[in-house]
């Protein structure tokens, strides 16, 4: 599954003649991991259905039956193995995933796309980010209104000497650039012991950087471990920010761990039909079918998690939860 994944996104980068074969296998290299956890689901439902249903056909189930061996006892087994991996999937989404992250998006702003000071800091009080000779120090961006509420911004000289700060309470993005809403300008001299100051109602800001460069700011929180995202929504809380696309990331993440159980739920009920036809064809078949639909119910309710058309943490469990009252109703129905 990782094979097919990394042939396909590297077979589709090299229509774009602006990525090397190099910085391709590289880059998406950084992404195995986060396969891995994704994969981790849909590989127990196959591995589960296989053995089960291979177990059924050859009537092994039977002989296990006749020394005392339960169907309870195989499934608890099972149900160990699969517990073990998405506590180890848990582990990796706060420990691995977001060290990878932050190495895949440095590696892509620097050495793809050039921007070689590209930095982003979001474990402080504020968002840090810095390009060329300026830093900026955000206190909120909003990507859907194109608006940053709280901004400074510092100029720096070859040597690195501080030379002018500029103080907004709000920049809004249009077609000529940055408005910058009240604030004040500070202007360091070395003709001056005393720095420059001057209050603004509106000013132009020729800024190289869109609200585009911005929204890194919403990808990088995938580089935060789950403790530094939740107290970064806290503070986007407080800052009055719409949290909810945060909230889902951060509820998801756990989600997304224990979605192996519910697999292996799923693929109980499958395995031990009286009749089994088709072989393992058949049953590879069916995996595809259930997690094609569950993913896509999961994609669904993440989106209606970021809209607000359903609570972050909902979002996030609501298929787990279907699915499972699904998978028990079938089992229930096996045992009559």
């Amino acid at each position: 599954m990782i094979a097919l994944f990394l042939f396909q996104v590297i077979s589709a980068g090299l229509l774009d003649p602006k990525f090397t074969v190099g910085q391709l296998v590289y880059y998406h290299l950084l992404n195995t991991p986060q396969i891995l956890v994704q994969s981790a689901g849909p590989a127990v439902l196959l591995a589960t259905v296989m053995t089960l249903s291979g177990l059924s056909r050859t009537h092994e189930l039977i002989a296990y039956y006749a020394i005392g061996v339960s169907l309870k006892r195989i499934i608890g087994l099972i149900l160990f193995v699969v517990m073990s991996t998405s506590v180890l999937n848990w582990v990796m989404s706060d420990r691995v995933l977001p060290v990878f992250f932050k190495k895949r998006t440095d590696y892509y702003m620097r050495e793809i796309q050039k921007k070689q000071d590209f930095f982003l800091d979001l474990q402080r009080d504020k968002v840090w980010y810095r390009s060329k000779n300026m830093i900026y120090n955000l206190r909120r961006f909003d990507h859907r209104l194109k608006t940053i509420f709280g901004i400074s911004v510092f100029t720096f000289d070859g040597d690195f000497n501080l030379v002018e700060v500029i103080e907004a309470q709000k920049a809004q993005f249009d077609d000529q650039g940055w408005n910058l809403i009240d604030g004040t300008v500070t202007v360091f001299t070395p003709e001056s012991q005393f720095p420059l100051i001057q209050e603004f109602k509106t000013k132009k800001m020729q800024i190289a950087e869109t609200p585009a460069d911005f929204q890194e700011i919403d990808k990088e929180v995938d580089g935060l471990r789950t403790g530094d995202l939740r107290r970064y929504v806290e503070r986007m809380k407080e800052a009055g920010a719409d949290t909810k696309a945060y909230e889902v990331k951060l509820h998801s993440r756990a989600s997304l761990s224990f979605i192996p159980i519910v697999m292996l739920f799923l693929a109980v009920p499958f395995s031990l039909k009286s009749r089994r036809e088709g072989g393992a064809a058949k049953d590879l078949a069916l995996c595809l079918a259930v997690t094609f639909f569950y993913w896509l119910f999961y994609s669904v309710s993440l989106s209606l998690g970021t809209s607000g058309a359903l609570p972050p943490w909902l979002a996030a469990w609501l298929p787990s939860l279907i699915f499972v009252v699904l998978a028990a109703t079938l089992i229930a129905r096996k045992g009559r």
